[in-house]
This record gives structure tokens, sequence and C-alpha cells, in this order.
């Protein structure tokens, strides 16, 4: 039994895995596929092998009640997952790496969650890292001392693929988006705040259009992407009447935006460390550090991606940005603070370790 976000997508690292699974001869014959959705007709997507099921249903009960693996992105345990029998094993992939924002026990989250997360911890069999620094989250915020497979997240496999897919990829992105095949794209995916705040959001289209042209050249045209939490408000944020700015706020999956983009802002998303793993230019904008709700395990100022607080900020920073320093920087970052161990091989991985389980 595999969900995203609570059955409201089909993406990130459990649909990751259960591609993988279904690329290998072994373990399709293995194991029969299961889905959770809120609305299944909503994903015609979904590969045939995969049966769809819809959550909460008498159906999905016997389902996941017989299920041998679950495997969901965020903390589930709770109306959807009830108890975990005797010979089930859980897998909790979470939904991003290393980032900067303070997560689970080292956030001031309500304490409803908290206790919710503590007994998904306890039910948990296996969480994925990307990085020696993540794993330390695990330990720390997510009170969680069981095994770890720190070979990358299986979403971001994504970034290691031959050039042939990536550029299928970035086709179907292109189709999606309208967006010219000569153009250059721009992802913009700022994280959500406490209680919808709205005013840190957004930026001059034409500014920031005018800088990337003039440091990259090239026609840029801005895909807003938002946080599954602010689904149901950011369309009020941002002007998608602007020629160059464009909602890709339902885009079912955020990692195929980022391969195909040629740069991001965003501010404290996890997002920033996923599309650094291209090489490419990554900016952030924030405008709200000394009040943030959540706080930071790392200054934002102390990344390797050029910060700004403001559009004047961020437009400098655009047109000076000197690529040879940026890759010493993240290269040193990646080595030294955080110890990355992002394989391209993570899906195939959890796989592995499913056939060994079961055996």
């Amino acid at each position: 039994m595999l969900v995203s976000w609570n059955g409201a997508q089909y993406n990130c690292n459990p649909r990751a895995i259960a591609e993988a699974i279904l690329r290998d001869a072994e373990a399709a014959d293995s194991f029969e596929l299961n889905y959770a959705f809120v609305n299944p007709d909503n994903f015609p997507e979904v590969p045939a092998p995969i049966h769809k099921v819809e959550l909460g249903s008498l159906e999905y009960y016997h389902l996941i009640a017989t299920a041998q693996f679950i495997i969901s992105n965020v903390r589930f345990a709770g109306i959807y997952f009830p108890y975990k029998k005797r010979g089930q094993t859980y897998i909790q992939t979470q939904h991003g790496g290393h980032g900067i924002k303070r997560v689970e026990f080292d956030a001031d989250l309500p304490h409803n969650y908290l206790r919710t997360a503590l007994e998904d911890t306890r039910r948990t069999d296996l969480m994925l890292s990307d990085s020696s620094y993540w794993t330390h989250v695990y330990r720390t915020a997510y009170r969680y001392y069981g095994e770890v497979s720190e070979q990358g997240l299986p979403r971001n496999d994504i970034f290691f693929a031959d050039q042939s897919v990536t550029q299928g990829i970035r086709c179907r992105v292109l189709k999606y988006t309208m967006v010219p095949h000569d153009a250059k794209m721009l992802v913009y995916t700022p994280t959500f705040r406490a209680g919808g705040r709205r005013d840190v959001y957004g930026f001059d289209p034409d500014v920031v259009v005018a800088a990337l042209h003039t440091r990259f050249s090239g026609e840029w045209y801005i895909l807003v992407s938002s946080h599954p939490n602010m689904r149901s408000y950011y369309r009020e944020i941002y002007d998608f009447s602007h020629p160059r700015m464009i909602d890709v706020g339902t885009y079912p999956e955020l990692q195929e935006l980022l391969v195909s983009a040629d740069a991001l802002i965003t501010d404290y998303s996890s997002a920033e460390m996923d599309f650094s793993l291209t090489g490419r230019p990554v900016f952030q904008l924030i405008r709200d550090l000394s009040d943030y709700d959540r706080g930071t395990y790392i200054s934002p100022k102390e990344l390797p991606f050029p910060y700004a607080e403001t559009d004047e900020e961020l437009v400098h920073n655009i047109e000076t940005f000197n690529a040879e320093r940026y890759a010493d920087e993240l290269a040193r970052f990646n080595r030294e603070v955080i110890g990355l161990n992002e394989t391209g091989h993570a899906a195939e991985a959890v796989v592995n370790w499913m056939m060994k389980k079961m055996k």
C-alpha cells in the first residue's frame, strides 16, 4: 500500500518506489501494488499494473490491513492507518531531504500533530535519507532511532537520469506550460508559512525576467509552484495574467519541473537542495528571516545560494552570478557541511531492501 500526501497526489518518493518496482521484473512479479487516493479517478496517469483504491473505503481498509509493506511520504498514523499488524513493514519516506527549516519536535508544532508523529515514528521500520546531516535530524527532531537508508531520495533519482529521459520530461513540461521550446524556465517554489501568511511571497516579474535575460540571455518564463499546504489560496497571491507568469501549482510532480528548469528562486524550501543537484543557479529571496515561524538549522546566509531580502538584491545577485564560485561553494557545502549522498539509485535500494525483507 502506497500513499502520497494522504491520498491527494501521485508523486514524490512513493511514486518513485512504485515505478522502480515495475521496472524490476522480479519485484514486479513479487508485489501487488495498491496506491490510495481520495479521488482515484483524478489520476489517469497511474500505470495500469498499479491498482488505485479510494482512501477510506472498505476496500482500502481491507488492503492496508493485509499489506506486507506500507509506504507514505507524510505522517500517516491515524484514521487511515489505525494500527500496524505483526508482520507488516512501514517505510516512512518523508517528502524532503536536507532542508534548513526546523521540523517536527524542533519546531513549534501543535501538540496533536506531534503526538501523531511520535506514534508514526514508533511504527516506522525504515526511513530514507540523502545525507549524514538529515540522518542526524531523524535521530533528534523525529525521535527515530531505527534503520535509515542513506542512499538518497527516490524522487531525486530523476536528476541522475539519462539525457534522453530528462529531455522527454522537459518536453512534457513545455507542453503543459505552453512555454516555447527555445525559451528558458525559472521555477519559483517558496514554502508555506503558519496561519496562511501571504505578505512574504512574490517579486516583480518584469525586473527579474530582465535580469535573467541580461545575465543568461534567452527569453525567460516564471513557473510558480506552490507547497501543498498553500493549494487553497496561492492563486490569490500571484498575478497569473502576466504573460511570463505561469501557474504550475497543480502540476503533479515538482521534481519534473525542477529537472526541466534553468534556474530556481525559493526561500526555506528543501527544493533548493534538490534543484542544486542539477548544478544550475539557485537564488534565495527571503523577506521574513527575523520572524520566520519555524526557525532554521542553518542560516540561509550560510548557504551556497545567493541571498536576498528585496527585489533589488535579487536582481543584483542574478546579474552578478558567478558560476565558477557557485560550483565551488556548492561542492564544499555538500561535502563538508551536510555529507551529501545522493546516489541516483535510491528507489532501487528501497526495492532491494523490500525484496530481502520479504524473503
